[in-house]
Protein backbone atom coordinates (compact mmCIF):
# COMPACT_ATOMS: atom_id res chain seq x y z
CA UNK A 1 0.00 0.00 0.00
CA UNK A 2 1.38 3.51 -1.21
CA UNK A 3 1.04 6.49 1.85
CA UNK A 4 1.31 9.97 0.93
CA UNK A 5 2.77 12.40 3.04
CA UNK A 6 0.18 15.50 2.41
CA UNK A 7 1.34 17.61 5.73
CA UNK A 8 3.52 19.65 3.08
CA UNK A 9 0.71 20.30 1.22
CA UNK A 10 -1.61 21.49 4.13
CA UNK A 11 1.20 23.34 5.04
CA UNK A 12 1.64 25.40 1.65
CA UNK A 13 -2.38 25.86 1.82
CA UNK A 14 -2.13 27.65 5.52
CA UNK A 15 0.73 30.11 4.07
CA UNK A 16 -1.34 30.87 1.11
CA UNK A 17 -4.47 31.49 3.34
CA UNK A 18 -2.10 33.74 5.72
CA UNK A 19 -0.41 35.44 2.39
CA UNK A 20 -4.44 35.82 1.01
CA UNK A 21 -5.55 37.19 4.65
CA UNK A 22 -1.89 39.82 5.05
CA UNK A 23 -3.00 40.90 1.31
CA UNK A 24 -6.06 41.88 2.15
CA UNK A 25 -5.47 43.59 5.59
CA UNK A 26 -2.50 45.27 3.49
CA UNK A 27 -5.58 46.75 0.82
CA UNK A 28 -8.19 47.91 3.48
CA UNK A 29 -5.44 49.52 5.60
CA UNK A 30 -4.24 51.32 2.39
CA UNK A 31 -7.59 51.95 1.20
CA UNK A 32 -8.26 53.71 4.83
CA UNK A 33 -5.45 55.78 4.72
CA UNK A 34 -6.44 56.83 0.78
CA UNK A 35 -9.88 58.03 2.61
CA UNK A 36 -8.42 59.40 5.17
CA UNK A 37 -6.30 61.46 2.79
CA UNK A 38 -8.75 62.41 1.15
CA UNK A 39 -11.08 63.45 3.82
CA UNK A 40 -7.83 65.36 5.32
CA UNK A 41 -7.68 66.93 1.63
CA UNK A 42 -11.11 68.10 1.54
CA UNK A 43 -10.99 69.55 5.59
CA UNK A 44 -8.29 70.94 4.88
CA UNK A 45 -9.82 73.11 1.51
CA UNK A 46 -12.73 73.80 4.10
CA UNK A 47 -10.36 75.05 6.88
CA UNK A 48 -8.33 77.27 4.24
CA UNK A 49 -11.82 78.70 2.87
CA UNK A 50 -12.70 79.56 6.39
CA UNK A 51 -9.80 81.00 7.13
CA UNK A 52 -9.92 83.48 3.94
CA UNK A 53 -13.58 84.39 5.00
CA UNK A 54 -12.56 84.95 9.08
CA UNK A 55 -9.15 87.46 6.79
CA UNK A 56 -11.81 89.25 4.70
CA UNK A 57 -14.40 89.75 7.50
CA UNK A 58 -11.44 91.04 9.56
CA UNK A 59 -10.14 93.39 6.97
CA UNK A 60 -13.78 94.48 7.10
CA UNK A 61 -13.65 95.06 10.84
CA UNK A 62 -11.08 97.10 10.47
CA UNK A 63 -12.08 99.45 7.51
CA UNK A 64 -15.13 99.69 9.40
CA UNK A 65 -13.30 100.74 12.87
CA UNK A 66 -11.36 102.91 10.83
CA UNK A 67 -14.40 104.88 9.53
CA UNK A 68 -16.41 104.65 13.08
CA UNK A 69 -12.60 106.66 14.38
CA UNK A 70 -12.70 108.77 11.31
CA UNK A 71 -16.50 110.04 11.83
CA UNK A 72 -15.39 110.34 15.76
CA UNK A 73 -13.04 112.51 14.52
CA UNK A 74 -15.20 114.40 12.38
CA UNK A 75 -18.08 114.45 15.05
CA UNK A 76 -15.53 115.72 17.73
CA UNK A 77 -14.64 118.58 14.93
CA UNK A 78 -17.95 119.87 14.43
CA UNK A 79 -18.80 120.20 18.24
CA UNK A 80 -15.60 121.99 18.38
CA UNK A 81 -16.62 124.40 15.34
CA UNK A 82 -20.19 124.40 16.66
CA UNK A 83 -18.72 125.57 19.84
CA UNK A 84 -16.83 128.47 18.32
CA UNK A 85 -19.96 129.70 16.15
CA UNK A 86 -21.73 129.32 19.41
CA UNK A 87 -19.19 132.11 21.32
CA UNK A 88 -18.82 134.48 17.69
CA UNK A 89 -22.64 134.23 17.68
CA UNK A 90 -22.59 135.21 21.41
CA UNK A 91 -20.52 138.27 20.64
CA UNK A 92 -22.24 139.37 17.84
CA UNK A 93 -25.70 139.54 19.55
CA UNK A 94 -23.85 141.22 22.33
CA UNK A 95 -22.66 143.94 19.67
CA UNK A 96 -25.99 144.26 18.19
CA UNK A 97 -28.35 142.89 20.63
CA UNK A 98 -29.24 146.37 22.61
CA UNK A 99 -29.54 148.25 19.20
CA UNK A 100 -32.40 145.69 17.85
CA UNK A 101 -34.07 145.65 21.54
CA UNK A 102 -34.39 149.43 21.30
CA UNK A 103 -35.61 149.18 17.76
CA UNK A 104 -38.66 147.27 19.12
CA UNK A 105 -39.41 149.53 21.66
CA UNK A 106 -39.59 151.91 19.50
CA UNK A 107 -42.04 149.86 17.29
CA UNK A 108 -44.03 149.09 20.03
CA UNK A 109 -44.65 152.76 20.35
CA UNK A 110 -45.22 153.48 16.59
CA UNK A 111 -48.51 153.18 14.95
CA UNK A 112 -48.49 150.98 11.36
CA UNK A 113 -46.76 152.67 8.93
CA UNK A 114 -48.50 150.45 5.94
CA UNK A 115 -51.03 147.42 5.78
CA UNK A 116 -48.31 145.18 6.06
CA UNK A 117 -47.47 146.29 9.29
CA UNK A 118 -50.96 146.39 10.13
CA UNK A 119 -51.86 142.72 9.43
CA UNK A 120 -48.45 141.59 11.36
CA UNK A 121 -49.60 143.55 14.72
CA UNK A 122 -52.75 142.04 14.45
CA UNK A 123 -51.55 138.32 14.47
CA UNK A 124 -49.71 139.72 17.50
CA UNK A 125 -52.81 140.46 19.02
CA UNK A 126 -52.09 144.21 19.23
CA UNK A 127 -54.55 146.82 19.08
CA UNK A 128 -53.93 148.63 15.99
CA UNK A 129 -55.98 151.18 16.72
CA UNK A 130 -54.34 152.34 19.67
CA UNK A 131 -53.01 156.18 20.34
CA UNK A 132 -49.46 154.93 20.74
CA UNK A 133 -49.00 159.11 21.85
CA UNK A 134 -50.56 158.23 25.32
CA UNK A 135 -47.79 156.59 26.48
CA UNK A 136 -44.31 157.53 26.75
CA UNK A 137 -40.67 155.53 28.13
CA UNK A 138 -38.84 157.74 30.87
CA UNK A 139 -36.38 155.35 31.81
CA UNK A 140 -35.07 152.01 30.46
CA UNK A 141 -31.51 150.07 32.26
CA UNK A 142 -30.29 146.80 31.66
CA UNK A 143 -27.75 144.64 33.10
CA UNK A 144 -27.22 141.00 33.22
CA UNK A 145 -29.66 139.94 31.18
CA UNK A 146 -32.45 141.78 32.78
CA UNK A 147 -34.20 145.47 32.02
CA UNK A 148 -36.29 147.25 33.95
CA UNK A 149 -38.77 150.20 32.13
CA UNK A 150 -40.57 153.23 33.75
CA UNK A 151 -42.79 155.45 32.17
CA UNK A 152 -46.31 157.60 31.90
CA UNK A 153 -49.34 156.56 30.41
CA UNK A 154 -52.65 157.93 29.89
CA UNK A 155 -54.74 155.20 31.51
CA UNK A 156 -54.35 151.98 32.88
CA UNK A 157 -55.85 150.70 29.78
CA UNK A 158 -52.46 152.39 27.93
CA UNK A 159 -50.17 150.66 30.29
CA UNK A 160 -51.96 146.89 29.22
CA UNK A 161 -51.70 147.33 26.15
CA UNK A 162 -48.02 148.13 25.91
CA UNK A 163 -47.60 145.33 28.24
CA UNK A 164 -49.13 143.18 25.89
CA UNK A 165 -46.93 144.40 23.03
CA UNK A 166 -43.76 143.69 25.36
CA UNK A 167 -44.59 139.97 26.02
CA UNK A 168 -45.22 139.43 22.72
CA UNK A 169 -41.82 140.81 21.58
CA UNK A 170 -39.79 138.39 20.38
CA UNK A 171 -36.41 140.25 22.52
CA UNK A 172 -37.99 140.37 26.11
CA UNK A 173 -39.09 137.34 27.91
CA UNK A 174 -40.86 136.94 31.45
CA UNK A 175 -42.26 140.57 31.23
CA UNK A 176 -44.10 141.57 34.23
CA UNK A 177 -45.57 144.19 35.41
CA UNK A 178 -44.35 145.84 39.11
CA UNK A 179 -47.40 148.56 39.64
CA UNK A 180 -49.64 151.38 37.88
CA UNK A 181 -50.17 153.86 39.97
CA UNK A 182 -51.84 157.30 39.59
CA UNK A 183 -49.38 160.08 38.77
CA UNK A 184 -48.19 162.71 41.44
CA UNK A 185 -50.60 166.04 40.74
CA UNK A 186 -52.34 163.68 37.78
CA UNK A 187 -55.83 164.65 39.20
CA UNK A 188 -58.99 163.05 37.77
CA UNK A 189 -61.38 163.73 34.69
CA UNK A 190 -64.72 164.99 35.35
CA UNK A 191 -65.83 161.80 35.04
CA UNK A 192 -63.70 160.69 37.73
CA UNK A 193 -61.21 158.72 35.47
CA UNK A 194 -57.74 159.09 36.04
CA UNK A 195 -55.63 161.49 34.00
CA UNK A 196 -52.29 159.97 33.95
CA UNK A 197 -50.30 156.61 35.73
CA UNK A 198 -46.94 156.04 36.43
CA UNK A 199 -45.36 152.20 35.78
CA UNK A 200 -42.82 150.41 36.05
CA UNK A 201 -42.12 147.26 33.98
CA UNK A 202 -39.32 144.70 34.56
CA UNK A 203 -38.06 141.38 32.94
CA UNK A 204 -35.14 139.74 31.06
CA UNK A 205 -33.68 139.98 27.84
CA UNK A 206 -32.47 137.84 25.21
CA UNK A 207 -29.86 138.60 22.63
CA UNK A 208 -30.63 134.59 21.40
CA UNK A 209 -31.12 134.99 17.33
CA UNK A 210 -29.62 138.77 16.76
CA UNK A 211 -26.85 137.86 15.16
CA UNK A 212 -29.04 135.49 12.65
CA UNK A 213 -31.52 137.90 12.37
CA UNK A 214 -29.35 140.39 10.90
CA UNK A 215 -27.79 138.39 8.86
CA UNK A 216 -31.60 137.77 7.54
CA UNK A 217 -32.29 141.16 7.47
CA UNK A 218 -29.12 141.75 5.81
CA UNK A 219 -29.55 139.50 3.10
CA UNK A 220 -33.00 140.92 2.65
CA UNK A 221 -31.46 143.63 2.14
CA UNK A 222 -29.43 142.68 -0.23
Amino acid sequence: MIRVNLLPIKQARRRSAGRTQLLLFAGLLIAELAILFVFYLVESEKLSTRESEVTGLQREVTALESEVADARTLEKEAEALNAQLAVLNNLEAQRIGPVRMLDEIQAMLSPPRNEEERVAQLRKDWNVEWDTRRLWVESFSEGEGAFELEGMAGSADDVAEFLQRMTTARHFANVQLEYVETASGGGRSASGQVRMVNFRIFGELSYLGYASASEADAEQGS
